[in-house]
């Protein structure tokens, strides 16, 4: 049971590293890849062939988490919609709830099955060496004044 906590701890690390690489950036820019980042390959001690293949994940996924984030986006505005209007039956407004959390959850789902394949190519002790790298981007991005774009 306490390797299961321990991956799990590793899995919620790497899905901070990831961050928002399938959303566009604030700007409109694109954010980086912690498995391209050079310093992050570095200090993980990322191979060539696990990098390429960590890759080989996120574009076997893109199209569909990018479908679905557009959709859990259609359904919350719809349900923005609703309860602006205000006019609708309550039973209208429940299922249009679960809508936006069955989005929500087809989103999540995907995410976290690809950042589990990703998991899976790293050693433990790359996966020690990427959380200790995440924790300390955290700490700076929280230290660092006005930083509100999300981290990558």
């Amino acid at each position: 049971m306490k390797t299961f906590a321990v991956g799990a701890a590793c899995l919620v690390a790497l899905a901070m590293g990831l961050g928002l690489a399938v959303a566009e950036g604030s700007e409109g820019q694109r954010p980086s890849k912690w498995w391209q980042n050079p310093v992050c390959k570095s200090r993980v001690g990322l191979k060539d062939a696990q990098t390429a293949e960590i890759e080989r994940i996120f574009q076997s996924v893109r199209d569909e988490l990018r479908a679905e984030k557009a959709e859990l986006e259609r359904q919350e505005a719809m349900l923005s919609r609703l309860l602006a209007e205000s006019n609708d039956d309550e039973a209208v407004v429940v299922r249009t709830i679960d809508r936006v959390e069955a989005a929500r959850s087809a989103l999540a789902k995907t995410r976290t099955l690809m950042l589990y394949r990703m998991h899976r190519l790293l050693s433990p002790d790359q996966r020690a060496r990427l959380d200790a790298f995440e924790r300390e981007q955290a700490q700076a991005a929280e230290a660092s004044p006005g930083s509100s774009r999300p981290r990558e």
